[in-house]
Parts: structure tokens; C-alpha cells; sequence
């Protein structure tokens, strides 16, 4: 039996993370035992408290970030205490304690200039305080400890957060049309499904940088019209190019992931974005 700490478990990725291990907590009362945590009663950049939480676990799942892109760009000391600085605290304290630490991290690594989907492999090159601040947090997280895997996402959508999908549907209420770009490339995955790869990564404990995402892949247009013809949705929906949305924080335009690393790993195949999204839709 594993005695997991969950950080960041009220966020859109780690409730899922929870909800899905207390389910399978339900079903086998002797299995894992899970601890959630997460602000205002735990500070992850506070590192006595850190050290607490952590005194009897043998797994620790790290979902708290900073991840207001945006506002990186102005608060980036901030930014990089949670991101990084806190990140290399857990290592540390877990390469001690022999502690297996699975970490989340993101697409936004790449600059997204590379035309095939990237690998694990490929030069990082962040464009954007964000992106900065997680990937100081992934080399902290490798310096400091050997027993870690980190799984990079992108395009996550879910119930508990902001996120594309749900930003979309609400401002189709409120405006006659919306302008999507049509020049970003990706994947939207659902932290459910994201979820259940954790759940496998805790029984199963691999080492490592892995990337996991939805398969196949689309433009933020093709996924919007996507969404609206599911849900019925009447609301225009127009292509435009990122140009025409000057946003403070730069975004790679393709955050296309090769996901064959993680695939080898896993009990069955990663779907096609369209049908874990299409079961997202219909919980709404």
C-alpha cells in the first residue's frame, strides 16, 4: 500500500487526481491511502511545512504551480518560488525520505517552432515566464533526486479551473460571435484522462521525462467548432490568426507531443482528443 501526498489537489488537475484514487480507494479499503493538500492550509513554497507533509509518504504527486500566464510576466519572482524554487525543495527533501515523486509540467517548455511533434528528447526553449519558471522546476526536480517521473501536458481542460473549453462556452452566452485562432496546433486532453495515466504511474513507478497528451491533433479553431457543433452551440464561430490576440505572455504555436514514451507504459491506447472530449461535454 502506498501513502500518497497530493499537492495542488483543489486545482482542475489534482481534484481529478483525488476523486479518481478515492474511487479506487471505495472499491479496495485496503489500497492506497492518499493525503490532499493545497492553499490556504498548505504553502508548498514554505519548506518546513513541506517537510511535514511529506514525513510519512512514500509517493508524492505535485499539481501546485503557479499558472496564470499572464500575469508570469509581472510577477515572475513569484512565479519561479512555486514553480522552481519550491520544486527543488520537494527534490530534495524526497531524494532524503527516498521519496517516488511523479511531477506535472507543460508544453510550454517548447518555443513551438519545431514542424513534427516533440519529442522528450528535444531542446527546450521557452518563450514565456511560465514556461521559464517550469522548466527551472524540471531541472531542480532531476538535480536534486533520482526517483521522479515528470509528465509534461498541454491543453488540459476539466471541471475545477479555467480552461479553454469552458472559457469558450461561456463567452459563446455572451457575444454573437468569437474569433478563434487558427494558427496554435495541439491537443486538447482531459485531466481525467490524465488522471488515470498518474494512477498508473503510482502502482507502476517509471523514471523519467514522458509526455502525454490526447492523440491526434488540432488547431484552437478546429477544437471550438468541435465543442459548439456537440453542444449545439449556435453561436458563429470565426478562424482569425494569434496576431490579431496580442496577449502579454508569448504562446508556442504548435505544442504537439509524440507520446510513443508514454504509450509503452500504459494498460490500453490514448485516445483521439475527439472522444474523451466528447464525454467531457456531456458532463456539462
Amino acid at each position: 500500500m502506498d501513502k500518497i501526498v497530493l499537492l495542488g489537489a483543489r486545482g482542475m488537475f489534482g481534484s481529478e487526481i483525488y476523486n479518481l484514487c478515492a474511487k479506487c480507494r471505495k472499491a479496495s479499503p485496503s489500497g492506497d491511502n492518499i493525503t490532499p493538500l493545497d492553499l490556504p492550509q498548505f504553502d508548498i513554497t514554505d519548506k518546513n511545512m513541506l517537510e511535514k507533509v511529506l514525513q510519512d509518504a512514500n509517493v508524492v504527486v505535485n499539481c501546485a504551480a503557479y499558472t496564470n500566464v499572464e500575469k508570469a510576466e509581472s510577477q515572475s519572482e513569484q512565479a519561479f518560488k512555486i514553480n522552481a524554487e519550491a520544486v527543488g525543495n520537494l527534490a530534495k527533501i524526497a531524494h532524503n525520505k527516498n521519496i517516488y515523486v511523479i511531477h506535472i509540467s507543460t508544453d510550454f517548455a517548447f518555443d513551438g517552432k519545431k514542424e513534427t511533434p516533440y519529442l522528450e528528447t528535444d531542446r527546450t526553449n521557452p518563450i514565456n515566464v511560465y514556461g521559464k519558471s517550469k522548466l527551472e522546476g524540471e531541472t531542480l526536480l532531476a538535480k536534486n533526486h533520482n526517483r521522479y517521473a515528470i509528465i509534461r501536458v498541454q491543453w488540459t481542460y476539466g471541471k475545477n479551473g479555467n480552461n479553454f473549453i469552458t472559457k469558450l462556452i461561456s463567452l459563446s452566452t455572451q457575444k454573437e460571435n468569437l474569433k478563434v485562432v487558427d494558427d496554435q496546433f495541439g491537443s486538447p486532453t482531459w485531466t481525467q484522462e490524465a488522471a488515470k495515466v498518474i494512477r498508473e504511474f503510482i502502482s507502476k513507478k517509471p523514471q523519467g521525462l514522458f509526455h502525454f497528451a490526447a492523440a491526434g491533433f488540432a488547431s484552437r479553431y478546429d477544437v471550438a467548432k468541435f465543442a459548439f457543433e456537440k453542444l449545439k452551440i449556435s453561436t458563429p464561430v470565426i478562424p482569425c490568426k494569434s496576431s490579431e490576440f496580442p496577449t502579454v505572455a508569448a504562446r508556442p504555436a504548435s505544442s504537439r507531443f509524440c507520446c510513443d514514451k508514454i504509450q509503452s507504459l500504459l494498460d490500453k491506447p490514448i485516445e483521439l482528443w475527439q472522444k474523451p472530449l466528447e464525454r467531457f461535454l456531456k458532463t456539462l
